[in-house]
């Protein structure tokens, strides 16, 4: 795949276009990452309403059937469920690591092993979070889909 950029002064907001012979996988994965780049979710915080960004969001949890959202400095909350969450933002790098939560993989400094066969995500904020194992191919195949781009 070969990226074409240029700089034009006359353009109100960044233009993307993907030009392809076939539809594959990988101009798929392209696109939808590039419709994700401007995506909000919902949210509330101390009852005032709230439009978050996605790309500042570094990870979503559910506790007690209510949804919540971190960012690097806040916590916000969703009435969106967590299914509904990771189908809205799949393609735009999040991946589910335990029951309870959906993380950016983008917001991801490392995963590391831990005694007892348990992993722990550490994210860019060394925020750590307990991943379950049943979903270590899910994290491994974001990586790498995200490392291919």
């Amino acid at each position: 795949m070969r990226l074409i950029m240029k700089e034009n002064p006359n353009k109100q907001e960044p233009e993307v276009t993907i030009e392809y012979k076939e539809l594959s996988a990988n101009v798929k994965r392209v696109s939808n990452y590039v419709r994700s780049v401007d995506k909000v979710i919902s949210c509330k915080k101390e009852n005032e309403e709230y439009s978050v960004p996605i790309n500042e969001i570094y990870y979503m949890e559910s506790v007690d059937k209510k949804g919540f959202i971190y960012t690097g400095t806040d916590v916000y909350q969703t009435s969106h469920r967590l299914l509904e969450l990771e189908k809205m933002l799949s393609g735009a790098g999040f991946v589910r690591v335990s029951r309870s939560v959906i993380i950016n993989v983008d917001k991801l400094k490392g995963i590391k092993n831990l005694p007892n066969s348990k992993l722990e995500a550490i994210l860019i904020n060394d925020e750590r979070i307990c991943v379950n194992r049943n979903y270590l191919n899910d994290i491994r195949d974001v990586l790498l889909r995200r490392n291919s781009l």
